[in-house]
C-alpha cells in the first residue's frame, strides 16, 4: 500500500451504502494503487457493473497477491458467478430436456421467470430473496 493516500472518505461512503458516491470520489483520485481497484471493483460490483469490478479486484489482487483481502474478494466473486451460472445453465438444460415451455408449462412462467432472475441477482450481491432454492 502506498503512504499517503487516505481512503477512509470513501470507505465510510461504503459502509454507508452509498456506492455511487463512492465509486465517483474514487475518480478524484491520481495515484491508482491496489487499494483503488480493490474499492474501485467493490463499488461497481455494488452497482450492478459486474464485469468492471471483477476487473479491478482482479488487478487489485495481482498487485498485491499476498493480499487475502484482496485475494477473498476475487475468489468470492468467481464462486458466486460460476454459481449462478451452473444454476442457470441446469435451468436452461432443463427446460430443453423436458420440452417445458416454462417453470410451470407456460401458466405462470413470467411471474416464476422474474423471481427466479431477480432471486439470482440478490444472490449474486451477498443476499437472498427466496431462500429454498
Amino acid at each position: 500500500m502506498t503512504i499517503g493516500v487516505d481512503y477512509s472518505y470513501v470507505k465510510n461512503l461504503l459502509s454507508q451504502g452509498n456506492y455511487r458516491r463512492a465509486y465517483d470520489t474514487l475518480n478524484n483520485f491520481s495515484e491508482r494503487d491496489a487499494e483503488w481497484f480493490y474499492l474501485r471493483g467493490i463499488t461497481a460490483m455494488n452497482l450492478g457493473f459486474y464485469e468492471e469490478g471483477e476487473d479491478y479486484i482482479k488487478r487489485a489482487k495481482f498487485m498485491e497477491p499476498n493480499n487475502r483481502i484482496y485475494s477473498s474478494a476475487f475468489d468470492q466473486y468467481i464462486n458466486r458467478r460460476n454459481d449462478y451460472n451452473q444454476r442457470a445453465d441446469y435451468y436452461n438444460r432443463s427446460r430443453t430436456n423436458l420440452g417445458n415451455p416454462g417453470c410451470c408449462g407456460g401458466n405462470c412462467c413470467d411471474t416464476c421467470c422474474t423471481l427466479w432472475c431477480a432471486d439470482s441477482m440478490c444472490e449474486c450481491c451477498g443476499g437472498d430473496l427466496i431462500s429454498c432454492c
